[in-house]
C-alpha cells in the first residue's frame, strides 16, 4: 500500500494513469452511444425542443421551436451549438453523442484539476476515474439533453474561480467570469455565481471593499456573453428576461400540493395549460410564479412539509428507469445499477465533508455552491436528473475520504507492525 501510493503520487505514473484511464473511459462512452442511439437522441422529452429550435435556426427561421413564433422557453447555448454542428457536419444525432461525450471526457479532465487543488494528487486521480465511470454521468451523454455541454462549462468555471480565489488577478477572474456566464446560458441554474464568489472571497477574509472589486470584475464578464441574449429578449418580447423563462413552471409545479409536488407529466401539463391558456411565455411565467408564491404564503407550513420532502428527494431519489419522456416505471435493473453507483458515492461524500471539516473557509465556494443548487430545487422542483451536474462535487469529497481510508489503514498496518 506504501509502495502504490508513492507511486500514485509521482507525476510520471500520475501522467500515465490519466492517458490510460482517459483513453479507456472515452473508448467505453463512445461504445455506450454507438449502442443505445435508440433511447437517446432527438426523440428524447427535451431533446426534441432543442433539435428544433436548431433546425430552424439553421433554416433561417430563428430561435424558435414550431418556426414561426420566437421562444424564451429555452436556455440558448445548447441550441446553437446544434445547429452550428448541423450547418458545418450535416444533421447526424450520432455526431451531437459523440461530442458531448468529448465533454463528458474533459469534464473528467476537469475534476482531476479540481480535486488536486482541493485534496492533492491521488485524490485527483480518485475523481478522475469516479467522473469518468460513474453511470449518470456516462449515460447522459447519450440523450439530447444540456447536461453534457453544462456539467463541462460548470466545472471550468468552477476550476477558474478557484484559481481567481487564490490570486485574483483580473485575467483569472475575467476568465471565470465568462465560463460563469457561457454555463448561464446554457442553464439559468447559475445565474447567482457572481454572489457566491462574493461570499467565497469574504469568508476569506479579503476585505470588504478588495471582495467587492474583485466581485464587479468577475460580474461583468460573467454578463457579457449574456447581454446580448438578454437585449434579443427585450426587443423581441418586451421583457428583461436575462437567459430564459420556465422557472415560474418548475416553481409552480414543485408546490402543487395535490400532485405532492412531483412533475405529473401530462396531469401537470394538463393544469398549467388551463390556467394559462391564451397568455404569451412571459405573462404564463409571471401567472405560474405568482400562483405558487401565493400557495407558499397561505399555507406556509404545508409548503415547508413539501419542502423537507423535497430535500429528501433531492439527496435519495434515483431513477426508476432510464430517461424518455414517457411516465417511468419502478424498480429494474436501471434503477438498481444507477442506486449501487449512487449511494456509495453520497455516503464517501458525507465522510468526505466531515474529515475535511477544520478546512471549511478553503473549501467554502464549493460548500456553498452545493448548498446553493440543492436550495434551490428544494424550493422549486427536484427530479433526480436535476442533480446530475453536482455529482462531481460530490465526488471531489468521496475521492478524498476514499484516499484518507487508504492512508488511515496504511497508518494501521504500519504500527501494527512496529508493536
Amino acid at each position: 500500500m506504501k509502495r502504490w501510493l508513492e507511486e500514485m503520487e509521482s507525476p510520471e505514473m500520475t501522467r500515465r494513469l490519466l492517458w490510460i484511464v482517459g483513453a479507456a473511459g472515452l473508448l467505453l462512452r463512445v461504445v455506450l452511444v454507438v449502442l443505445t442511439q435508440n433511447i437517446g437522441g432527438t426523440a428524447s422529452l427535451d431533446g426534441s425542443t432543442y433539435h428544433s429550435i436548431a433546425m430552424n435556426l439553421l433554416a433561417g427561421r430563428g430561435f424558435s421551436q414550431d418556426g414561426v413564433n420566437p421562444t424564451l422557453f429555452v436556455a440558448p447555448l445548447y441550441p446553437f451549438l446544434l445547429a452550428g454542428t448541423y450547418a458545418l457536419a450535416g444533421v447526424h444525432p450520432l455526431l451531437i453523442e459523440l461530442l458531448q461525450v468529448l465533454f463528458g471526457t474533459a469534464s473528467a479532465w476537469l475534476a482531476w484539476l479540481i480535486t488536486r487543488a482541493l485534496f492533492g494528487r491521488v485524490p485527483g486521480l480518485i475523481a478522475f476515474v469516479l467522473v469518468l465511470f460513474l453511470p449518470e454521468l456516462m449515460v447522459i451523454n447519450t440523450y439530447f439533453y444540456t447536461e453534457s455541454l453544462f456539467i463541462f462549462l460548470f466545472l471550468l468555471a468552477i476550476w477558474l474561480a478557484m484559481r481567481a480565489l487564490e490570486r485574483p488577478t483580473w485575467p483569472l477572474l475575467a476568465a471565470a467570469g465568462l465560463a460563469g456566464g457561457l454555463a448561464t446560458l446554457t442553464r439559468g441554474v447559475t445565474m447567482l455565481l457572481p454572489l457566491l464568489l462574493l461570499f467565497a472571497l469574504l469568508l476569506r477574509r479579503r476585505g470588504i471593499w478588495p471582495s467587492l472589486g474583485r466581485t464587479l470584475v468577475y460580474g461583468l464578464f460573467f454578463a457579457l456573453p449574456i447581454l446580448p441574449w438578454t437585449l434579443r429578449n427585450y426587443q423581441t418580447f418586451g421583457a428583461a428576461v436575462p437567459v430564459a423563462v420556465g422557472s415560474g413552471d418548475v416553481l409552480w409545479t414543485g408546490n402543487y400540493r395535490p400532485h405532492d409536488g412531483r412533475y405529473s407529466y401530462a396531469k401537470t401539463m394538463a393544469v398549467m395549460d388551463s390556467m394559462t391558456a391564451g397568455l404569451n411565455q412571459v405573462d404564463r411565467d409571471a401567472l405560474l410564479t405568482g400562483e405558487a408564491l401565493k400557495h407558499i404564503k397561505e399555507q406556509p407550513l404545508a409548503a415547508a412539509g413539501l419542502m423537507v420532502k423535497k430535500f429528501f428527494r433531492f439527496w435519495f431519489w434515483v431513477y426508476e428507469g432510464a430517461p424518455s419522456g414517457m411516465k417511468r416505471q419502478g424498480g429494474g435493473l436501471v434503477q438498481l445499477l444507477l442506486a449501487l453507483s449512487y449511494y456509495p458515492i453520497l455516503l464517501l461524500f458525507c465522510a468526505g465533508v466531515w474529515l475535511s471539516r477544520r478546512r471549511w473557509r478553503e473549501l467554502a465556494f464549493i460548500h456553498l455552491l452545493l448548498g446553493y443548487y440543492m436550495a434551490l430545487h428544494v424550493a422549486m422542483l427536484v427530479v433526480p436528473r436535476y442533480r446530475i451536474p453536482v455529482l462531481p462535487l460530490l465526488i471531489f469529497f468521496a475521492a478524498f475520504a476514499l484516499y484518507e481510508a487508504g492512508g488511515r489503514s496504511l497508518r494501521e498496518r504500519r504500527d501494527a507492525e512496529q508493536l
